[in-house]
Order: structure tokens, then sequence, then C-alpha cells
């Protein structure tokens, strides 16, 4: 009864903070504007500001709720506490169901604890909410290079680049894998 009561509460109160359980994906026409930007800068200096640009775009959910509970997240896994960084992320997905961060964050705290199929999931549920997460892109390149599977990794970083050109661990991991992929099935 008592959770029945703190749920109830919590809800009120998310509910007057004006959180909707049913977020729609934001329309964010800044942020196609400097994915189009990163794809035509000339070199990793000129990508750097705008790769910045995008980060902050992400970090921002449109909820000041939901981004509360990403930096209580953050500040958990920091100490040391993954479950409970697990649980603020759980609830930030509840109020912001297509918010990609969220997502990419349990993707990293899986990694971490070496659970690849946790955080493979978690990458696949990011990239449906931002396909254009170069980031996640990367990561599942170095979780598939991890497992041995070179073509899938490798085919993770030229997809990597294909949005961001200029992000190093994508390059990295291309030219580590492209002798070792090209011409045989990895």
């Amino acid at each position: 009864m008592r959770q029945f009561v703190l749920t109830l509460v919590m809800l009120v109160s998310l509910a007057a903070c004006g959180v909707s359980e049913r977020a729609e994906p934001r329309v964010d026409p800044e942020l196609d504007g400097l994915f189009a930007q990163l794809e035509h800068a000339e070199d990793a200096q000129a990508a750097q500001p705008i790769e910045q640009a995008i980060w902050n775009r992400w970090a921002d959910s449109g909820s000041p709720t939901v981004n509360v509970l990403l930096e209580r997240a953050a500040a958990a896994e920091n100490a040391g506490d993954p479950d409970l960084a697990g649980r603020f992320l759980d609830q930030a997905s509840d109020l912001a169901p297509n918010y990609a961060e969220t997502w990419n964050r349990r993707a990293g705290i899986a990694y971490q604890a070496e659970d690849y199929p946790a955080a493979i999931s978690a990458i696949q549920e990011t990239l449906k909410r931002e396909p254009r997460h170069f980031a996640a892109l990367t990561a599942l390149g170095i979780i598939y290079e991890e497992l041995g599977q070179q073509r899938a990794a490798l085919e993770a970083y030229r997809a990597a680049l294909v949005i961001h050109p200029n992000y190093e661990a994508a390059i990295q991991g291309v030219r580590r894998l492209e002798p070792r992929v090209d011409g045989r099935d990895a």
C-alpha cells in the first residue's frame, strides 16, 4: 500500500511538472542543420564544435524532470552504483520513451558490466530513436569487434562515418579492420 501511495504521489507531482507519459519525438530543425554541417565538415577540427553542439542538443531531453533523472543516473554511475543509475534511467524512459540518450546511457552501463547482449540491445533502442547517433554506432562496432565479429564491427564503424566522417574512434576502427576484413568473410 505504501508503494502505491508513493507511486501515486510521484505521478501527480510529475503531472504537475508538465511531464506526459507518452512523449512524442521532438522535431529539432537545429539538430538537422547540425548534422548537415557535420557531414560536410572539412576535417576533425572543423567538426569538433559541431559535434559538441550535437551532444549538447542530445543532452537536453526537453523535460527538466528527465534531465534531473539523467544527472542523478550519471552521479550514481560515477559513484559506482550502476543499479541505481539504471533505476533513474528507467524512470527517465518512462517519462520520455522516445528520448534516445536514456538508452545510450544504458548501453554504456551494460558495456561496463561486460553484458554485451544488453549493451547491443540498448544501442539498438538508441538507434531506433536517433538513427544518426554516431557514438552509438561506434560503440556497436567496438562491441562487435570485442566479440570477434569483425565484419559487423566494420559495418558499424562505416555507418558512423557516413554520419560523422571525422569521428576519430570510427576512423580508427575502420583502419584497424579493413585490412583484415576486406576480401574475406569475418
